[in-house]
């Protein structure tokens, strides 16, 4: 075993629970969250042109399912939620995890948009709201 992956934790576990799973569910897990941990923000960016003005969001990896569009005002509020479940089973037992998070983003806008003017598309991970500053 390199020294990178020694852990005594690992050998203690795998004599009580008589078998190798547990450290290799354990960095099974580890991979996972380290994963979400990365795209804990959202790129947003936003401009005028043409007498529109646009809202693009970065989100990839994500459904259009997760995401949550919602005008107040003068602001828009982005929101995107990511459920996850995690079963995790040896000999001995099991354990089950979950894991929900949600994030959002409030973009002040230079007026409120009529919602029926508001065009919206989410196509390879990019999120593009834009509607007419006239």
């Amino acid at each position: 075993m390199s020294e990178k992956n020694h852990n005594p934790l690992y050998e203690l576990a795998e004599q009580f629970f008589g078998d190798s799973s547990f450290k290799q569910n354990v960095l099974e897990f580890e991979k996972v969250f380290q994963e979400q941990m990365n795209t804990a923000y959202m790129k947003v960016s936003s401009w005028e042109e043409d007498n529109r003005y646009f809202v693009k969001a970065e989100l990839p990896g994500l459904k259009k399912e997760q995401i949550k569009i919602e005008f107040h005002d003068l602001c828009l509020s982005l929101t995107v939620s990511h459920k996850e479940e995690l079963n995790l089973s040896h000999i001995n037992g099991s354990a089950y995890s979950q894991t929900r998070k949600q994030m959002t983003k409030t973009i002040l806008l230079p007026k409120a948009p009529k919602m029926d003017e508001v065009d919206a598309a989410f196509q390879n991970g990019c999120l593009l709201i834009s509607f007419p500053l006239s």
